[in-house]
């Protein structure tokens, strides 16, 4: 039996041999194709597409069934000549930053675990972005606005958010970095845990399976 063989018995889990999300256990990180990483920071245990929806604020971004869409879209050219605007839905991912697989994936050879919980949305949202020009006091207004909204759910009581920084980039690579405290260490008891934010006429929830989120033995987060 080999080592990710025992940890998924270990957790209930089903023994796959199509499982094909099985390299990070099987191959050492130095090992992992470019592609191997991709999915790791894209579609993983620790990275995963957010549930967003608007939440009722200024401006046509509500779509009839309560996502958000944005305006405009696609153009389409109608029979009678006249022209419509198709909106799309926008997308983000939701990411650890801290887990150990995701800084190896990113390049982070540091073998040290951040002081913080970290996780990043990127994605193509408006109200993303790399870091302005902004004072102290603005920064820190925007921290109690973000604060309101921002926390991990988990069993026993919510973590609130700490801080927050911008990350540079353009499109689907911009972000916002959060940090929580781990004073209030989340375990493999909680089961899962749910992080919720509010992005201007954003509300973005994103939850994770912590049995899933097991790195050669051990919860990474």
């Amino acid at each position: 039996m080999t080592r990710r063989e025992a940890i998924l018995l270990a957790f209930g889990l089903p023994l796959a041999a199509s499982d094909t999300r099985a390299f990070w256990e099987e191959k050492k990180p130095e090992d992992w194709t470019d592609e191997e990483r991709r999915e790791l920071l894209s579609h993983s245990p620790w990275a995963r597409g957010a549930d967003l929806k608007f939440n009722g604020g200024p401006g046509p971004l509500g779509g009839p069934d309560g996502w958000l869409m944005a305006q405009p879209g696609v153009i389409l050219n109608e029979p009678n000549g006249s022209t419509t605007r198709t909106p799309k839905k926008f997308a983000a991912t939701v990411r650890w930053e801290s887990a150990l697989p995701i800084r190896q994936a990113s390049g982070n050879k540091s073998g040290k675990e951040p002081a913080n919980y970290i996780l990043s949305v990127t994605g193509d949202l408006p109200m993303l972005g790399g870091p302005g020009e902004e004072t102290e006091d603005e920064h820190q207004s925007r921290l109690e606005n973000l604060k309101q909204y921002t926390r991990i759910e988990k069993r026993g009581g919510p973590l609130y958010l700490a801080n927050f920084t911008g990350q540079q980039g353009k499109g689907t690579e911009a972000g916002t970095r959060f940090y929580f405290d781990r004073s209030d260490p989340i375990t493999l008891h909680d089961g899962s845990v749910t992080f919720v934010t509010r992005l201007g006429p954003i509300d973005i929830k994103c939850k994770f399976a912590l049995k899933e989120m097991v790195y050669r033995g051990k919860l990474e987060l």
